[in-house]
């Protein structure tokens, strides 16, 4: 790794922190605790959206997918870099307190620790990219193509996940940058995608006899 991305990885992990941070940080990375909620919200804007909410869903379903599984999942393998708390002691890992259902969790004080030396020198793991931010990205692009206004607040969102990663030791700096440029351009290529194949299947309206233009 780079001298920058241990001085900014530093300040974000030791320096820029409060009580407040210590919990929020961990709850936007915690994706599990929040699932509950996201189906909720994709069932009412599914059903009360209507056919453009219910395209955009799709998209960003397709987009997570393919971002995730695919390109993340096959960066990470490729690469293998080592997360930052398993490459040095002295990050400070972040986490939220164990529970069931994974939303409790939200409630439960966070646990702190401090990562060790590890023992057989360079461990490798699954750094680059970052999937959180790669998936987040990618479905904050799919909203803004849709919706703008609800873009702006994704976006905001996805940024706060983003931050979140270095914030709890799991990953580098430098694994931020790419992964939101793989998030935006799969949101932004699979939304094109769906909607030409939309424009095909959806048939047109029948034209008026005095439609002569």
């Amino acid at each position: 790794m780079n001298s920058w991305e241990l001085d900014l990885l530093h300040q974000i992990n030791h320096e820029w922190t409060s009580h407040l941070l210590d919990w929020l940080m961990p709850a936007l990375s915690a994706i599990d605790a929040w699932v509950p909620l996201l189906a909720l919200a994709a069932i009412l804007t599914a059903i009360r959206g209507g056919r453009r909410a219910r395209l955009m869903l799709l998209c960003a379903a397709f987009a997570v997918a393919i971002a995730d599984g695919v390109v993340c999942k096959s960066l990470k393998s490729a690469v293998g870099r080592t997360r930052p708390r398993d490459a040095m002691a002295g990050v400070v890992i972040r986490d939220l307190a164990p529970g069931r259902p994974a939303a409790a969790r939200l409630f439960k004080q966070p646990v702190v620790t401090i990562s060790a030396a590890p023992e057989d020198g360079r461990v490798p793991g699954k750094s680059f990219p970052s999937s959180h931010t790669a998936n987040m990205f990618a479905v904050a692009t799919v909203i803004a193509l849709s919706f703008r206004a609800w873009g702006i607040v994704a976006f905001v969102i996805a940024a706060g996940v983003a931050w979140s990663r270095i914030y709890v030791g799991a990953h580098w700096p430098g694994d931020i940058p790419p992964s939101i440029g793989i998030g935006i351009l799969t949101g932004w290529l699979v939304t094109q995608a769906v909607a030409k194949v939309s424009a095909r299947v959806t048939p047109r309206a029948p034209r008026s006899a005095g439609d002569t233009g």
